[in-house]
C-alpha cells in the first residue's frame, strides 16, 4: 500500500448538519459544534494541547476534555488513521491478473446490432453498432457454451438479452432460453434471464416467457408522450410512445412489478414531472439515468455543468417528497439515493465500480467479446471471441489503461466510496483512456456529501426503511 496526501477524514456540513466522513473506514459521524471545531483544528495541523486550549476558550474546559476524550476513543477504534492508503502499482497489477483469470457465470448477448428506434441521444450511434443486423443462432449457441464453461462450479448462470433492441431477434432469444435450460438441467445449474427493451415489440409470446422464467426486466420509457417522442422516435421519425405504452399496459396486466428506466437529456430537465408521470403510469420502480457524454466530449443532448446545476436544485424537492412518502407509509418507487446509501453502509474500498469484462462481458453479433454493452462496435476494446475465450493479454491491457486514469483519485476524499469513474466514460474512441474533467468529479463529490447526509437521516429517523435498503439493523451512532 502507498500513502496518500490526504487528511484521513472529510469534514463538511449539509443542511446545517456537520459531519465527518472517515476515508479509510467509510464511517459516518454526525458532529456537534465543538467536535467539528476540534477536527477542523486538527486538520490544520494544530497540536492537541493548543486544540484543548482553543476549545476551552470558545466553549469551556469540560467540553474540551469531553470532546478530546471522544476523539481519542474513536482513534483507538481505528478512525482518523494517518496516512490514508491506496494500492500501489504492484498491487494493482496483481489485482489485474486476478481479474483476467476470474470466472463468471454472467453473460450479455447483444442479440441485435440494430434497433427499430432512433433515440437521439443513443451512445450506440457513435459506435456504428446499429447497422450490422442480428445475432445468428450459431453465435448465440457458442456464447451460451462459453458462459457455462466459464461459470465453472457455480450453481447458476445468468443471461442478459441486450441490443440495440433485443426483441428484433425473437427466434434466437427463444433458442437461447431453450438451449440454456437444457444445459442447466444437464449440469445442475439454474438459469436466470434479464432483458432491457423499448417495449415496442412486446407480444403475448414474449410476455409468456418473461412470466415463465421470471425475467429481470428493464423497460425504457422517457416520460410523458411529448418528452418520450421527442427523444425516442421510430426509425421512420414517428413517435414510439403510443406503441410502447400500449404494450407496457399489456405486460402490467400480467406482471405486477415492472421497472422503468428513464434517460434524462438536456431537452427536458423537469424530473418532478417525469417521475410523477412514470409512477402514476403504474411502474413499481423508477430508475433514472442521464446522458453524460464521455471524455471525448459532450454530445448535443448530454447533461453538462449548467444542466447539473438545474438538476441539483431539484434535489430538495425529492428529499421532502421521499420523507413525506415514508411518513405516510407509502411504497417508495423513486429513491435516487438508494445505491449511495448501500455503498456507504458496505464500507468497502471500491477498486472497480462495475463488472466490466466479467459480469458484464458482452457478446456482439459476430461473437466478439467486449467489456460491457456500451463498448459494442468499438474495435479498440475487443477482449476476445466466444470461440477462443477471453484474451487475457488484451483484458489486462484494458484494465491497465483504466487504472492509469485513477491517479487523479489519489487526492480525493471520496476515493474509496467512488471507486473511480465508469470505465466506458473514460474510454476514448481511439482506444486511449483519459481522466474526466474536474466538473464531473465535483458533481460526484457533491452527490456523496448529500448521500452521507441521507444515510444518516434515514438511519436515525426512518430506521425501518433504512434497514430495507441496507439489509441490516440500524446501529447506535458512535457520535451524535
Amino acid at each position: 500500500m502507498k500513502p496518500l496526501p490526504l487528511t484521513p477524514y472529510h469534514l463538511f456540513a449539509y443542511r446545517g448538519n456537520p459531519y465527518v466522513f472517515d476515508i479509510e473506514t467509510s464511517a459516518v459521524l454526525k458532529l456537534d459544534a465543538p467536535a467539528y471545531d476540534a477536527l477542523a483544528l486538527r486538520r490544520s495541523g494544530m497540536a492537541t494541547e493548543t486544540i484543548a486550549a482553543t476549545l476551552a476558550r470558545d466553549y469551556d474546559e469540560t467540553t474540551a476534555r469531553t470532546v478530546l476524550g471522544e476523539l481519542h476513543w474513536l482513534e483507538q477504534r481505528g478512525l482518523f488513521r494517518t496516512p490514508v492508503r491506496t494500492y500501489d502499482d504492484a498491487e494493482n497489477e496483481a489485482y489485474i491478473q486476478q481479474l483476467t483469470r476470474m470466472g463468471t457465470n454472467k453473460i450479455e448477448l447483444y442479440l441485435a446490432e440494430a434497433c427499430n428506434l432512433r433515440c437521439r441521444y443513443c451512445y450506440v450511434n457513435a459506435n456504428d453498432a446499429l447497422n450490422h443486423g442480428l445475432m445468428s443462432w450459431d453465435i448465440g449457441r457458442q456464447a451460451i457454451d462459453f458462459v457455462f464453461k466459464r461459470a465453472g462450479s457455480a450453481d447458476s448462470v445468468n443471461i442478459t438479452f441486450f441490443g440495440g433492441e433485443p426483441l428484433l431477434n425473437k427466434p434466437v432469444l427463444k433458442q437461447a432460453i431453450a438451449y440454456s435450460q437444457q444445459l442447466g438441467a444437464e449440469q445442475g445449474k439454474t438459469v436466470g434471464y434479464s432483458m432491457t427493451t423499448n417495449a415496442t415489440l412486446l407480444d403475448d409470446e414474449i410476455i409468456d416467457l418473461i412470466k415463465r422464467y421470471n425475467f429481470g426486466l428493464m423497460i425504457s420509457l422517457d416520460g410523458p408522450q411529448e418528452t418520450h417522442d421527442a427523444m425516442r422516435p421510430f426509425a421512420d421519425g414517428g413517435g414510439s410512445f403510443e406503441t410502447a405504452t400500449r404494450n407496457i399496459k399489456r405486460l402490467m396486466a400480467r406482471r405486477r412489478a415492472v421497472t422503468v428506466r428513464c434517460t434524462l437529456s438536456n431537452l427536458d430537465l423537469d424530473r418532478p414531472k417525469i417521475v410523477q408521470f412514470l409512477e402514476e403510469f403504474g411502474f413499481a420502480r423508477v430508475a433514472m439515468s442521464r446522458c453524460t457524454g464521455t471524455v471525448d466530449g459532450l454530445g448535443p443532448y448530454d447533461i453538462g455543468p449548467e444542466e447539473n446545476a438545474v438538476l441539483r436544485a431539484q434535489d430538495d424537492y425529492f428529499v421532502e417528497r421521499l420523507f413525506d412518502q415514508l411518513a405516510r407509509g407509502e411504497r417508495i418507487k423513486f429513491n435516487p439515493w438508494a445505491t449511495v446509501v448501500r455503498t456507504i453502509h458496505d464500507q468497502q474500498n471500491r477498486r472497480m465500480r462495475c463488472g466490466v469484462g466479467r459480469g458484464c462481458t458482452t457478446v456482439s453479433i459476430d461473437g466478439r467479446l467486449y467489456p460491457c454493452h456500451r463498448y459494442v462496435g468499438m474495435d479498440k476494446y475487443v477482449l476476445g471471441h466466444v470461440t477462443t475465450g477471453v484474451d487475457q493479454a488484451a483484458f489486462a491491457d484494458y484494465l491497465r489503461g483504466y487504472f492509469s486514469t485513477k491517479s487523479k483519485c489519489e487526492t480525493c476524499w471520496a476515493i474509496n466510496l467512488c471507486g473511480g469513474y465508469c470505465p466506458w466514460y473514460v474510454s476514448g474512441n481511439d482506444g486511449v483512456f483519459a481522466e474526466p474533467e474536474e466538473w464531473w468529479c465535483d458533481e460526484i463529490r457533491q452527490w456523496y456529501e448529500m448521500g452521507i447526509w441521507m444515510y444518516d437521516t434515514l438511519r436515525s429517523d426512518y430506521p425501518d426503511y433504512w434497514r430495507q435498503l441496507v439489509g441490516a439493523e440500524a446501529p447506535e451512532p458512535l457520535l451524535r
